[in-house]
C-alpha cells in the first residue's frame, strides 16, 4: 500500500507543477488551513503558543496570515519531543525518524509516519525525473553513513535503486567504487562531488561518466559547479532542503533559480519579523504541509535565501528562489557594523589554491582560518591572505591562520566553510 501511495503522490506532483499559480496557491492555502487547525487541536506545543498569542486557527486563511503565528525554533522542538510535539496515537517506533546533525547545538529528531514519508519521498523524486533521470538508471549517492540503509523490494529490481557510498571514505576509494558502479546518476554533497572531480581529473584514465549530477546539502559555489561540470562534461543540478523538511527547492534544466515545492511547504523569507519583498534577502521560515505526525509550523531554519517573482522559461508555475547565500550562521559582522555575506569570502579566497578551507569568526575582533593547502599552495601567500582579510574586516581584527591536513566534517558529514559564532548577525 505504501509504495502505491508513493507512486500516486508522485503522479499528482508531476501534474500539479504545471497548474496555474492561482490553483497551486489555492491548494497550498487549503493545506495550510488544515494543518494549522490540526496542530492547534492535537499538539500541546502549538495549542499553548497560539492561545498565548491570542490566535485561533480560523485567523489563518492565507500565507500572509502566518505572521500572526509565533515562530517555532529548534529548541522548542527538542524541549517538547516527543510528548508535546508528536501527534497523539503516533508510535515513534513505527515512524521513519531522521536526525539533524546537532552542529548548532543538541541533535534533533524528526518523526514521519508512513503517509508523511511517502509524500516526502515523492517530493524528493520529482526534481530528479524533471531533470532527466529514468526509472532504471544506475544511481550512485555519496552520503552520510547514517543515511545508508537496506534496499526496498522494488529497488532490488533496479527501480530507483541507489548504490550508496560513505562520504567519509577516502576520495580515491570513492572513485574506485564509482568506477565499479559506473552510474548514470551521481548524487551527493557538493564538497564531496568537487573532491571526486579533482581526483578524477588528476587520474590518467577517467572511468566515471554520469549523464546527470545532483548536488545537495551544502552551498554550491560557481567555482565548484564550473569545475564539476568541466570534468564530467555535464550541467549539474543543485537541490535544496533540510533534514526537518526534506527536499524543498530545486533547479530544473533551465537553471533559472530554485523551484519551491509549494504543494509540500510554505517558505517564508523573514527579516525583522516581517515577510520580505521579492528580491530581498531573508531567513527561510518553513511550514510543512504534510507531516501530521510531527507538524512544523513557522519553523526557523537558519538558512537564508531571496524570493523572486520571475517566471522560469520551463513553464512551471512553482515559484522561484533566485539566490541561496548560505546559512544564517555564515554571515559575519565587522567591528564597524558591516555585514559580510558568505559570497564575499568565496570571492576573496578563490584566488588561492586550497584543497579546502574554513573561516570561523570567533569574536567580533578575531577570525580563525583553517587551510588544507593544495599542491600549488605557497606559504608566502599567508601574509597576503591576512592582509586581504584585514582590508575586508578591518585592521583591528586579529587573523589567525592554521595549516591543517584536512578540514574536519560536521557530524552530518557536511563541510561548513564559513561559520560565525556571533549571535543575531544581520538581525534576520
Amino acid at each position: 500500500m505504501s509504495n502505491i501511495r508513493k507512486a500516486w503522490n508522485l503522479f499528482k506532483l508531476m501534474r500539479s507543477q504545471w497548474w496555474s499559480f492561482e490553483d497551486l496557491r489555492e491548494l497550498q492555502e487549503k493545506k495550510l488551513r488544515a494543518i494549522v487547525k490540526y496542530a492547534y487541536e492535537n499538539i500541546p506545543l502549538y495549542h499553548e503558543k497560539y492561545k498565548d498569542a491570542g490566535v485561533m486557527p480560523e485567523d489563518i486563511r492565507t500565507t500572509k496570515d502566518l505572521v500572526k503565528l509565533p515562530f517555532i525554533t529548534k529548541a522548542d522542538i527538542i524541549n517538547n519531543y516527543p510528548n508535546r510535539i508528536v501527534a497523539p496515537g503516533i508510535d515513534i517506533n513505527k515512524c521513519w525518524t531522521s536526525n539533524t546533525s546537532g552542529t548548532t547545538g543538541t541533535p534533533m529528531s524528526v518523526a514521519y509516519d508512513t503517509n508523511a514519508e511517502d509524500f516526502e519521498k515523492a517530493t524528493a523524486l520529482r526534481p530528479n525525473l524533471n531533470c532527466g533521470q529514468k526509472f532504471f538508471d544506475k544511481w550512485a549517492v555519496i552520503t552520510c553513513p547514517d543515511h545508508i540503509g537496506h534496499k526496498k523490494w522494488f529497488q532490488k529490481f533496479g527501480l530507483f535503486s541507489q548504490e550508496q557510498i560513505s562520504l567519509f571514505e577516502d576520495t580515491k576509494k570513492q572513485v574506485q567504487l564509482l568506477e565499479k558502479i559506473n552510474p548514470d546518476i551521481l548524487d551527493g554533497y557538493s564538497s564531496s562531488l568537487y573532491l571526486i572531480a579533482k581526483e578524477i581529473q588528476a587520474s590518467a584514465n577517467k572511468k566515471v561518466n554520469p549523464k546527470i549530477i545532483y548536488g545537495t546539502a551544502e552551498m554550491l559555489t560557481a567555482k565548484m559547479r564550473g569545475f564539476i561540470n568541466s570534468v564530467f562534461n555535464v550541467e549539474m543540478f543543485d537541490q535544496f532542503g533540510c533534514v526537518e523538511m526534506g527536499r524543498t527547492a530545486w533547479e530544473c534544466p533551465e537553471h533559472s533559480g530554485y523551484h519551491i515545492d509549494m504543494e509540500a511547504v510554505v517558505m517564508e523569507f523573514i527579516k525583522d519579523n516581517e515577510q520580505v519583498e521579492y528580491g530581498e534577502r531573508g531567513e527561510i521560515v518553513y511550514t510543512n504541509l504534510y507531516n501530521y505526525a510531527m507538524p512544523f509550523i513557522r519553523y526557523t531554519s537558519g538558512d537564508v535565501g531571496i524570493p523572486t517573482d520571475e517566471k522560469c522559461p520551463c513553464g512551471r508555475s512553482l515559484p522561484l528562489m533566485k539566490i541561496l547565500e548560505g546559512r544564517k550562521d555564515a554571515f559575519m559582522q565587522t567591528p564597524d557594523g558591516r555585514i559580510i555575506v558568505p559570497t564575499v569570502w568565496i570571492i576573496l579566497l578563490m584566488h588561492y589554491t586550497f584543497e579546502q578551507y574554513k573561516v570561523i569568526q570567533e569574536t567580533i575582533n578575531k577570525i580563525n582560518i583553517q587551510i588544507a593547502p593544495g599542491r600549488d599552495f605557497k606559504l608566502e601567500n599567508i601574509p597576503k591572505i591576512k592582509n586581504d582579510v584585514s582590508k575586508l574586516m578591518g585592521p583591528e581584527v586579529i587573523v589567525d591562520i592554521q595549516i591543517v591536513t584536512e578540514i574536519p566534517r560536521e557530524k552530518s558529514g557536511k563541510i561548513k566553510p564559513i561559520v560565525s559564532k556571533l549571535a543575531n548577525v544581520g538581525e534576520f
